[in-house]
């Protein structure tokens, strides 16, 4: 069990420049400007049903935010039950759909995907109860997830675990990442099939070196960033043509003492001009990192979610965030977090995935982090 105590973070200049931790840094106002934090805690305002397990037993693991683009009020929250299956949920929290597919870890999520004569949105998953990719499309009216995948899309890794999915620019082709729980990660290129259904092939693989679970790819950068959770960030090309080399991110690392291990869930703010932030989930210390989205992905800060309505968010797994307005609660997006000692009170409950509202997360600095809801997905 991790130490639950609240620790306060502070960034300096003085800190950055003792850490080499960064020379510059983009903010709301001005360029070059390294953005002195106030405060290190936001609060969840919302919270979703807790998935169904044994209690206390380790369950809920990762989210992924679907947008609907007709009333984005109307979007969906995905999260995985590694013990059973995926739930959706309202962008309130409230479960309305359960899917019981079998031992789902983590769960990531692109629009638009080409089948037969139309364009859907696709959900992909990796089923620990099979070691295969699984591929859904979701209704945008009731939230039911409708299994598509064609094929046993059987894992090489001896043991599934993270997912990241990639729209390349280049080829406008679609990719599955999947780490394994000892180090590997394949990229799988995903086609649509005769029978209104996706199959897909591994055309690459890569090693990182230990356990590694949380990664996310940038369509716009044509990166891919994979969590190692003794180590750090690596930081690689996701072009399944393009060599293997990987950079570790500065700070992302033991130099950082605001990082502590595991490192698990990866996300990435979308903001214009190739602007927006990479997070990390520090799960060591209940934390989260930020970094900028630019290579070389500057550190910029940690912050925590601590006790107020709703209790404090501890042990994380998976994460996402989202730049859109969802709706008047939301109106300049959302960051989602599964906690794993989810309470009420004195009382224990399941686990569960915490709501906070970004705008919360980016008034801890100064000059402001950035707010930009135009990304559109």
């Amino acid at each position: 069990m991790k130490d639950n105590k609240l620790v306060i973070f502070s960034v300096s200049i003085s800190a950055v420049l003792l850490f080499g931790i960064m020379n510059s840094c983009f903010s709301n106002t001005k360029e070059g400007v390294i953005p002195e934090q106030k405060d290190s805690v936001v609060f969840a305002i919302a919270e979703t049903t807790p998935v169904v397990s044994v209690k206390g037993e380790d369950a809920a693991d990762d989210p992924a935010i679907w947008v609907n683009s007709n009333d984005p009020s109307k979007s969906f929250i995905i999260g995985t039950n590694k013990k059973g299956g995926l739930c959706v949920y309202k962008i309130n929290g409230e479960e309305i759909f359960y899917a019981p597919v079998g031992n789902v870890n983590n769960v990531d999520l692109r629009y638009g995907f080409p089948l037969s004569n139309r364009k859907v949105d696709i959900i992909a998953t990796t089923n620990r109860t099979y070691n295969t990719l699984q591929i859904f499309t979701i209704s945008p009216e009731t939230g039911v997830l409708t299994d598509i995948t064609r094929d046993t899309l059987k894992s090489t890794l001896k043991e599934v675990y993270g997912i990241a999915m990639y729209k390349s620019k280049i080829s406008n082709k679609y990719f599955a990442f999947i780490s394994g729980k000892f180090g590997g990660v394949e990229q799988w290129e995903l086609k649509a099939t005769n029978n209104e259904g996706i199959t897909a092939r591994i055309v690459r693989k890569l090693s990182i070196g230990s356990q590694s679970e949380g990664l996310v790819a940038d369509d716009e950068t044509g990166m891919l960033y994979v969590a190692e959770e003794k180590r750090g960030i690596w930081r690689f090309n996701a072009e399944p043509d393009s060599s293997d080399m990987k950079v570790i991110i500065a700070s992302s690392d033991s130099l950082n003492p605001k990082i502590s291990y595991d490192l698990e869930g990866l996300a990435i703010y979308y903001a214009k001009n190739s602007k927006g932030y990479l997070i990390a989930s520090s799960q060591g210390n209940n934390s989260y990192s930020i970094f900028e989205r630019e290579e070389p992905n500057r550190y910029l800060g940690s912050f925590k979610v601590g006790v107020g309505t709703i209790d404090e968010v501890e042990e994380t797994d998976g994460l996402d965030v989202c730049n859109t307005y969802l709706g008047e609660k939301y109106p300049n997006g959302i960051f989602i977090v599964q906690d794993g000692v989810n309470t009420d009170k004195l009382d224990t409950l399941n686990q569960n995935f915490k709501i906070v509202v970004w705008k919360d997360i980016a008034n801890l600095f100064n000059p402001q982090l950035i707010i930009d809801t135009s990304y559109l997905y």
